[in-house]
């Protein structure tokens, strides 16, 4: 980075998670970026290197709580906290920052449907019309100037990528789009789950093989 060129500070929320931590490992090497806040509540108080000691000795910041940021020193947050608790994270937050949530929270635009898909009503209907959802190759000129991107997931970007150009030439109708994808029980978080453990998982497929 050339001497005095500006490096946007940045606070993670979520920074313990596998998707934060994933996240930090890319930006902890970008001359760009000052990372300023790191956030996680069971993990509070602690370095990020106790947690992940891949991430020691990279001279960040201790992991601290969400309250405890002074969110007047950051520019840009990444939002990595788990789906269903972001809106409301994410509505409390000064007005001055941009936001990228990497949650699905703000990924459907049409409320109702994000309602029907995940359970409960959103939480923040208003912020969720201002969400540019994100796939960079599709909506460049949106995200210029957009508060907040919906980051999509991995699911949707290998699909939508070599779908909507076909889509948008009329070669194919989105109508007869089968999607087929499959994950590992990683896909379902850091989080403690009986159904994402792999004995249970692994056990269930060989029952139903067996079967």
């Amino acid at each position: 980075m050339k001497s005095g060129e500006h490096r946007v500070k940045i606070a993670i929320l979520g920074a313990s998670g596998y998707t934060g931590a994933e996240l930090l490992r890319l930006l902890a090497s970008h001359d760009r970026v000052e990372i300023v806040a790191l956030t996680a509540d069971r993990h509070a108080g602690k370095p990020i290197g106790a947690v992940f000691p891949h991430l020691a000795g990279r001279f960040l910041p201790d992991l601290v709580t969400i309250d405890a940021v002074d969110f007047s020193s950051v520019e840009l947050v990444f939002c990595c906290l788990p789906h269903g608790t972001t809106q409301e994270v994410i509505a409390a937050l000064p007005d001055h920052l941009r936001i990228v949530d990497l949650s699905a929270d703000f990924r459907l635009a049409d409320v109702e449907t994000y309602a029907r898909w995940y359970g409960h009503p959103h939480r923040a209907p208003d912020l969720q019309r201002t969400a540019v959802y994100g796939i960079t190759e599709l909506v460049r000129p949106a995200l210029g100037n957009a508060r907040l991107v919906a980051n999509p997931g991995c699911y949707p970007t290998s699909a939508q990528l070599p779908l909507v150009p076909l889509v948008r030439a009329g070669l194919i109708d989105a109508d007869d789009i089968i999607i087929d994808a499959k994950s590992g029980v990683t896909g379902a978080g850091r989080e403690l789950k009986q159904t994402s453990l792999f004995a249970e998982v692994a056990a269930t497929r060989r029952r139903s093989i067996r079967g």
